[in-house]
């Protein structure tokens, strides 16, 4: 499984809510954003979100706190489905676009998602909920295959040095990892691999590790049956305490703000 896939993976969301939006032509739709991600599809017809036309099968991930309007484009109306994450995670993926991102609708898989959801809109919470998930990592993937300029570590994916490191990191996030043996995966001197993996990441590569396994534990975390204990082994802390305080110095709150 590659970074990417791990990344996407991990994406989730619990009690989210889709809707029907119909707009007459000229009719514009002011997207709320309260939830950490919003994806507003096209079904039908075309709109505009942030001056870019979209057609149907079209999708826009609109980040929080972004002021989106999404417009009717065309002579006739458009049926869109927007779909509010209560609570998500993919932090690292997300945080990376921009307010308001569109994705064209060339992903036949993304389309057949779109419709899936569309469908679901009054069926049971826990599909509305999967569905969801299913179309934002197909909205994703597309939206970073195709851009030119991507955030560090995503083009580092594909470095003869670093990717190799990032893959170890990510399948064995629990391992006592060194520099030294990173570096032995990339085939690099510790030295030069060190320096490469900051000028491609924009960190150095234990830091990297330890916002990543923060990042995990912040997952893991949403699940009351897994302990607090479970939570640090599983991201390489002998115990609830240093992993507590690790956790409190990386994101600002304790391991229980997050799970409360």
């Amino acid at each position: 499984m590659t970074v990417l896939e791990t990344l996407l993976r991990g994406i989730r969301t619990h009690e989210g809510a889709v809707l029907r939006v119909r707009l007459d032509a000229g009719e514009v739709y002011p997207v709320p954003v309260g939830s950490p991600l919003v994806l507003c599809g096209v079904v039908s017809g075309e709109v505009v979100v942030a001056g870019e036309p979209l057609a149907a099968g079209g999708v826009a991930m609109v980040q929080p706190g972004a002021t989106v309007t999404v417009r009717a484009g065309g002579a006739g109306a458009a049926l869109l489905v927007c779909g509010y994450r209560s609570r998500g995670s993919g932090i690292r993926l997300t945080s990376a676009l921009p307010p308001a991102a569109v994705v064209p609708p060339d992903e036949p898989d993304c389309v057949t998602l779109l419709e899936l959801l569309e469908r679901g809109c009054d069926g049971p919470a826990v599909v509305r909920d999967r569905l969801l998930d299913w179309l934002l990592t197909c909205t994703l993937h597309a939206w970073f295959a195709a851009r030119a300029e991507r955030p560090g570590w995503f083009a580092a994916l594909a470095d003869p040095v670093v990717g190799p490191a990032l893959e170890a990191l990510h399948a064995e996030p629990a391992r006592r990892w060194t520099v030294e043996d990173l570096a032995v995966r990339g085939g690099a001197g510790r030295a030069a691999f060190a320096k490469r993996f900051r000028e491609l990441v924009g960190v150095a590569p234990l830091s990297y590790l330890r916002s990543w396994r923060m990042t995990l534990a912040t997952e893991y975390l949403a699940d009351p049956q897994v302990t607090v204990g479970a939570v640090a082994r599983r991201v390489g802390y002998a115990d609830a305490f240093t992993f507590s305080a690790a956790f409190k110095r990386e994101r600002g709150v304790a391991p229980s703000t997050v799970r409360a």
